[in-house]
């Protein structure tokens, strides 16, 4: 007599059922990046050497402004075997220290991650890893109003700072800490004010990121340069958070390379249904943020925008 397969249900989940490569145009976020070298990509558009591109969606740009959603510290040490970059112990920070590796001990036990770059350096195992911040969010024009894909859906993107391209990032983040704003939450509290400037500072403006370089061991280096720009009224700021709130599991899907995934490669989620319109006035516009020129000489406490965020048709 055969045996059946349901005497074998003890197995489930332990097989392998193939997953096709999502298309970059298809991913929920997109990456933004400086093109190293003149290249064709994917769908042999000739990406130029020294322009932004955001894969899948808009190439050859001279800047890129967002509206962060989501910001995240993470540690990852990067091994490179047979010219592949491949991540050997990984920490998303998550919650409050202490945070711990997705690498174990020799004895078997889970491993503490230093606190800061001073205590890994003096860690053998510890020293080559290296803080990285990821700065997600909504592709807009300078004068904030998004951009919407053929399908007439926002275009989430983000940035990733690492090696030479972390100072800038970091900097830009610390310094939108530092703003001291009104309050967008009434009435205001010690607590309130304390989760304004870590959460909500850097979602009050258009974030205008452009070509900057560093000095390095290897000569100069392309990076991010960032830079507030328009202040967005707090009927949006609002309306963003409540986006931020709805998307945070996409952000950590896709950065949180603990749950045995890497950094690309892996089947992304779908886009969730129902998220939360936005109200404004500003028309929808499938227009390239490169098409609309932005004052680098803008002031810094520029005034909220009449124009700001008009998600009222957004399906997700």
């Amino acid at each position: 007599m055969t045996d059946s397969f349901e005497d074998y249900q003890d197995l489930q989940g332990t097989g392998f059922e193939g997953r096709e490569p999502v298309k970059p145009e298809d991913e929920f976020y997109h990456s933004v990046y400086i093109a190293g070298k003149t290249r064709k990509n994917h769908i042999n558009v000739e990406e130029l050497a020294g322009k932004f591109q955001i894969r899948g969606v808009e190439y050859n740009l001279d800047e890129v402004n967002m509206v962060i959603t989501h910001t995240k510290e993470l540690l990852a040490k990067v091994v490179t075997q047979q010219g592949r970059d491949n991540i050997e112990c990984f920490s998303f920070k998550e919650g409050a220290p202490p945070w711990y590796g997705t690498s174990r001990m020799p004895d078997g036990g889970a491993r503490l991650c230093p606190m800061t770059s001073a205590e890994r350096a003096i860690n053998d195992y510890c020293n080559p890893c290296r803080a990285q911040i990821v700065v997600g969010g909504i592709c807009c024009k300078p004068d904030g109003s998004p951009v919407m894909n053929e399908d007439g859906k926002p275009v989430f993107v983000f940035i990733r700072g690492k090696g030479t391209k972390y100072s800038n990032v970091s900097q830009y983040l610390s310094d939108m800490f530092k703003e001291d704003l009104p309050p967008v939450f009434d009435p205001p509290t010690d607590e309130s004010r304390s989760f304004e400037k870590a959460v909500v500072n850097n979602k009050r403006f258009v974030t205008n990121i452009t070509k900057g370089t560093a000095p390095s061991s290897y000569g100069p280096k392309e990076v991010f340069v960032l830079q507030k720009g328009i202040a967005l009224k707090n009927e949006a700021v609002m309306n963003i958070l409540r986006i931020s709130k709805q998307t945070v599991n996409q952000f950590n899907d896709k950065f949180d390379w603990s749950k045995g995934k890497q950094a690309s490669g892996y089947v992304q989620p779908a886009i969730p249904e129902g998220v939360l319109p936005i109200d404004g006035t500003t028309e929808q516009t499938n227009a390239s943020p490169a098409q609309t020129q932005v004052q680098p000489d803008a002031p810094a406490e520029a005034p909220p925008s009449d124009k700001t965020f008009s998600f009222d048709d957004i399906k997700f």
